[in-house]
């Protein structure tokens, strides 16, 4: 037998064992260059698949894997993103379960916060750990901390066990997205970073918006613990291949020299003032009213810790978290802002879809989330697509114009949705949106990369991570607040729907929870119809009416809220402008392109 017909079939064989979703996955990144041969057991540098590069020792790459190693610890990462980013959605469609068994109906908003409240302030910091402890044993300390989260969920007895159990998990989550990214650029080079990233996004994407169809799957036919259990089997795959097959350099140092190197006054500073900035965000507008004074003190107060974490990190710290150095160009920053919109658009144009098919058209969290379909189809393709032509050419600027040009018409069209739209129209409108999302949802990791010296880019792609998570924590917000005060407006007027309300309110009735009042509705019109014939026909009509206004009244919130969105693409074009195009190169410095 030759020495490619052993690799190859070494690699079938420990294919065999890992799920055929994501053998399908990583052999489209493999297959992007058929031609390539590989003897078995020779360790191959990745940045040699690409023929355009043509000095592979410059390439970048840290970590030397051989064909095989390198398909497992990839398959592995793409199950890590996966699961951290299904976990974000798939429990949005299986509150109502969860509320039933256990309770506790108004602490239901801190299942979503404290996932996010731990998440989000621990993401630069992980960047910075990784450079400090190495790579590989911080991802194994976030898989296991995410891990241990999702067990708590999954065997909670309460509610306040649960939001326990969300927030360990966000301890871990947290640095699941960037530590991905980080390891992908240690193994794989600059260049041909494209269409693995763009595997990457696309999985993002998929997994981001399928997951309230997985949830709903769970909730209607299973449990709703199997919405946390789930992560445990697709954990241990990943435990298994990034412990077994990738292994860095080792660091220098003893523990008490690298635990010497944390900035630790700026860590403090920086969770409190991300803490600060998150929770009004998330509790603002049904917690606590807007403008109450515990939401603007706390905004304040995160302005405040912002300005004194920037003063620490240039005048105090000895080795910073976010070294004023990774803002070595225009470019940088101008990512960073692109990240934010990003993160605002797509996850405020993803988040109203699902209950828009659910209240317009009266469809189950499951059937809704297969109406997403289109949008996945759409994301996936063209983040595949358009890593795979970065890698081609080198060149990526350009998608930062293209992308978010699709995406404001795809917003445009989507506004327009309503209970008249053919199936044509849905699956148009919703696949122009997820184009244009996925054409940047890479993208910008690359460009930001590029634009730092290979030293800075763990530090530099946390951050942009973190900016893109704190981005859609604001476009929500936002997005929320303009749904629901359009809301309030368009149906005070509606004699019939206010009547209804008012009769419901001691059941919870508010027009801003369009979904559960349906719901109230509709179980009201069953079960409390007058024995008088007439008094019946009246009370048919009435609840019928109410129903109808407080649907147009969600078509018009709906339509205006997606066109209050429309601001993030043209944002992203305005910060593009300032993006250079750097060399996709393996060496030291970022180099702009001629």
């Amino acid at each position: 037998m030759s020495g490619t017909d052993a690799g190859a079939k070494s690699a079938e064989t420990a294919a065999a064992a890992v799920p055929e979703t994501s053998k399908a996955v990583a052999a489209a990144a493999i297959a992007a260059e058929p031609d390539t041969q590989i003897e078995a057991g020779k360790p191959v540098e990745i940045a040699a698949l690409d023929e355009s590069n043509n000095q592979p020792e410059d390439s970048g790459v840290r970590v030397q894997l051989t064909r095989i190693q390198f398909v497992l610890v990839y398959i592995g990462l793409l199950l890590a993103i996966f699961l951290a980013s299904l976990d974000q959605t798939i429990v949005s469609t299986a509150l109502k379960s969860i509320i039933q068994e256990l309770g506790s109906q108004d602490k239901v908003a801190w299942l979503g916060s404290s996932y996010l409240l731990t998440a989000a302030p621990l993401g630069p910091l992980y960047g910075k750990f990784a450079d400090i402890f190495g790579r590989k044993y911080v991802f194994v300390f976030a898989i296991l901390v995410f891990e241990i989260g999702s067990f708590m969920c999954g065997i909670a007895t309460s509610m306040n066990f649960l939001i326990a159990g969300r927030a360990i998990s966000g301890i871990g989550g947290g640095g699941i997205f960037s530590l991905v990214l980080i390891i992908i650029s240690d193994i794989v080079s600059l260049r041909d970073r494209g269409k693995y990233q763009g595997l990457i996004g696309a999985v993002f994407g998929l997994s981001s918006v399928v997951g309230p169809v997985v949830g709903g799957t769970f909730s209607d036919h299973v449990s709703w613990r199997w919405c946390f259990y789930i992560n445990l089997p697709l954990g241990a795959i990943t435990l298994a291949t990034v412990i077994a097959f990738l292994n860095f350099p080792p660091l220098e140092g003893t523990m008490s020299e690298k635990l010497k190197r944390i900035d630790g006054l700026g860590a403090v500073v920086l969770f409190g003032a991300i803490i600060c900035l998150i929770t009004p965000l998330q509790l603002g507008g049904t917690t606590w009213e807007w403008n109450s004074p515990q939401v603007i003190a706390m905004f304040v107060i995160s302005a405040v810790l912002f300005a004194i974490f920037a003063w620490v990190e240039l005048k105090w710290a000895k080795e910073p978290i976010v070294p004023a150095s990774i803002f070595i160009n225009r470019t940088v920053p101008a990512l960073l802002f692109v990240s934010i919109s990003l993160g605002a658009g797509f996850l405020s144009g993803i988040y109203y879809v699902s209950l828009f098919f659910q209240v317009v058209f009266g469809y189950s969290a499951t059937q809704a989330g297969l109406s997403t379909i289109p949008m996945v189809f759409g994301l996936v393709v063209m983040s595949i697509s358009s890593g795979l032509l970065i890698s081609k050419t080198g060149t990526y600027r350009h998608f930062l114009f293209i992308g978010p040009v699709i995406m404001a018409v795809g917003i445009v069209l989507m506004s327009f949705l309503d209970g008249q739209s053919s199936l044509v129209q849905q699956i148009f409108y919703l696949g122009i949106f997820g184009f244009g999302v996925g054409t940047m949802i890479q993208t910008r990791i690359l460009g930001i990369q590029a634009a730092v010296p290979i030293e800075m880019i763990a530090v530099a792609t946390a951050v942009a991570q973190t900016a893109n998570t704190l981005g859609s924590a604001v476009g929500i917000a936002i997005t929320g607040t303009i749904f629901n005060n359009v809301i309030v407006t368009a149906t005070q007027d509606k004699t019939e729907l206010m009547k209804v309300v008012a009769q419901l309110q001691p059941y919870g009735a508010d027009v801003r929870n369009v979904l559960p009042l349906l719901s109230i509705i509709a179980r009201t019109a069953e079960t409390q119809v007058p024995k008088d014939a007439i008094a019946a026909k009246v009370f048919n009509e009435t609840m019928a009416a109410a129903t109808s206004q407080l649907i147009a009244g969600f078509n018009q919130s709906f339509k205006i809220a997606y066109l209050c969105i429309l601001p993030y693409p043209v944002l992203i074009i305005v910060f593009a402008c300032f993006v250079q195009q750097f060399k996709l190169r393996g060496g030291k410095d970022a180099v702009v392109a001629e």
